[in-house]
């Protein structure tokens, strides 16, 4: 995986992430003012833009190939799922940003996919993440984010698997995690697609392993931005 902080200068913060073939940028605006229609007295209002590149299914790539099997409503499929994506990442997002602290104001978060190769929502988390750590907006907590895939022949975990995988895949699970004090990390929230058995669900352990290292590269960025800041005695 590789991040770059700050790439966006006219937004507070921002951050361009590259996982394998895809990439994804994002850009956070604010605290800043807002209109008093959409004012709230206690808090800030967020607001979220995400978007994607279309990627094609498994049931649009067997239409491509055999257009007598078609589904007529592939596309309409794929475009709730988007949504309920958009709204699972709108949800985690929200509750980790003490909006409290910016009475009056708004928030506005925007990422959008320059590259994309298979599922992408955990990339979106991320990248949000870091971009809100580059903006100082003040946070409950960080959280990071990893899909797995479980291969329909031979039920092997794939880690963030690419729109091969994915499509080879009977399910796709996309978990979010949180540092926490007493366990290595605390699950704050998942997102799945397709069929899968209570223990195929175990893959958070495998999750929870992914989301540790990328606490790791986290700091590693944040110190490599505040570094230059630092000067020796």
């Amino acid at each position: 995986m590789e991040a770059i902080l700050s790439p966006l200068s006219n937004a507070d913060g921002s951050c361009e992430l590259k996982s394998k073939l895809s990439l994804v940028l994002c850009g956070v605006m604010g605290p800043g003012d807002i209109s008093s229609s959409k004012r709230l007295f206690d808090k800030a209002n967020i607001f979220f833009s995400v978007n994607r590149i279309p990627q094609k299914s498994k049931e649009e790539l067997a239409s491509t190939v055999r257009p007598s099997v078609s589904k007529p409503n592939s596309s309409s499929l794929s475009s709730s799922f988007a949504h309920t994506s958009d709204r699972f990442i709108s949800s985690i997002v929200k509750a980790s940003i003490d909006e409290f602290a910016y009475p009056r104001t708004c928030i506005q978060i925007c990422t959008q996919e320059l590259k994309a190769d298979g599922p992408t929502d955990a990339l979106h988390l991320n990248s949000i993440c870091l971009a809100l750590l580059d903006s100082g907006i003040r946070m409950h907590y960080v959280f990071a984010s990893v899909t797995i895939g479980i291969r329909a022949t031979d039920g092997e975990l794939l880690i963030n698997p690419d729109q091969l995988q994915s499509n080879a895949s009977k399910a796709i699970l996309t978990f979010v995690f949180r540092p926490s004090i007493i366990l290595s990390g605390k699950m704050i929230g998942t997102h799945s697609t397709g069929e899968f058995t209570l223990e195929e669900h175990n893959a958070l352990k495998l999750a929870e392993q992914n989301c540790l290292e990328l606490f790791d590269f986290y700091r590693q960025k944040m110190q490599q931005k505040f570094i230059y800041h630092i000067k020796p005695n």
